[in-house]
C-alpha cells in the first residue's frame, strides 16, 4: 500500500491581542497596572490573533484523491512556487501559550477555495507535484485546523489535524460535497508516529 500524505506549508505572522486597565488607586496603597488577556484558559491566558499564509494539502490513496485548501482560484499551478504569480490568501489564526513555552493554535478558514486532484501522483511528496496538473473539481468551503502543541514541548505527544468540507463543481458536470479529514500524532522527539484519520470523500448531490 502506498503511504498517505499531508502537507501544510506557510508562514504565520501573529499579532498580540491584549487589553489594559488603568491603575487603580486605593487609599494609602498604589497598585500597578492590571492586564487582561481575553478568551484564554486559566493556565494559558495569553491570546494572540493574527493571519497565517498556509496551503493545506493531503492525499487519500484509498479514494485516489488529493485535496488542496486555500490555493488561488485557478489551482496550484497559479502559485509562485509553481511558476505562477500568486500566493495563498492570509487566513486568521488564534494562538494561546506563546508566553508559556507552548503553542496551541486554531484556524477557522471560511469561504475558502477547495481544489481536488485525481489520481494521486506517484510519487507524491508535496503540493509541487501538482503544479502541472489540472484539478477535476473546485469550489469553496470551510476548514478547521487544530494543533495542541505546535512546538512539541514537554513529555506528551502533539496531536494536530485538519477538517474540511464544501461544495465543488466537477469538470465533467454536476457538483458534489467534499468531506475531508486528517488527524496525526507526533512524539516529543518530533517523530510522526501515527496517522489516526486520513480521508478525502466525494458525496454526489
Amino acid at each position: 500500500m502506498r503511504p498517505q500524505y499531508l502537507i501544510a506549508v506557510g508562514l504565520a505572522a501573529l499579532l498580540p491581542a491584549t487589553g489594559c486597565e488603568s491603575p487603580i488607586t486605593v487609599a494609602g496603597q498604589a497598585q500597578s497596572a492590571q492586564f487582561d488577556f481575553m478568551n484564554g484558559p486559566a493556565d494559558l491566558p495569553n491570546v494572540f490573533r493574527g493571519d497565517s499564509v498556509l496551503l493545506f494539502v493531503w492525499a487519500d490513496v484509498a479514494s485516489d484523491l488529493v485535496i488542496v485548501v486555500n490555493a488561488p482560484s485557478g489551482g496550484v499551478h497559479a502559485l509562485r512556487r509553481c511558476g505562477g504569480s500568486l500566493t495563498p490568501e492570509p487566513q486568521p489564526v488564534q494562538t494561546v501559550g506563546e508566553m508559556q513555552d507552548v503553542l496551541r493554535q486554531v484556524r477557522l478558514l471560511r469561504d475558502v477555495n477547495i481544489h481536488l486532484y485525481s489520481p494521486v501522483p506517484v510519487p507524491f511528496r508535496n503540493f509541487m507535484d501538482l503544479c502541472q496538473l489540472t484539478p477535476f473539481a473546485q469550489g469553496t468551503g470551510a476548514l478547521t485546523s487544530t494543533d495542541n502543541d505546535r512546538h512539541v514541548t514537554g513529555n506528551g505527544a502533539n496531536a494536530f489535524g485538519f477538517r474540511a468540507q464544501g461544495i465543488v463543481d466537477l469538470a465533467s458536470g454536476g457538483s458534489a460535497r467534499v468531506i475531508a479529514e486528517s488527524e496525526r500524532l507526533i512524539e516529543p522527539d518530533g517523530t510522526l508516529t501515527e496517522i489516526l484519520v486520513n480521508n478525502v470523500m466525494l458525496v454526489p448531490r
